[in-house]
């Protein structure tokens, strides 16, 4: 169990931080953007 933590610790991880925190940051301006065209329709 161990050996198989160990390699997939050290495999590269499936996506980038870089693409991580963009995807979060247009996640969240498109949540609020919803949200404010809801509140003010």
């Amino acid at each position: 169990m161990n050996e198989l933590t160990d390699g997939v610790l050290a495999a590269e991880p499936a996506l980038p931080m870089d693409v991580v925190g963009w995807g979060t940051l247009v996640l969240a301006l498109i949540v609020t953007i919803v949200w404010l065209v809801y509140l003010y329709r």
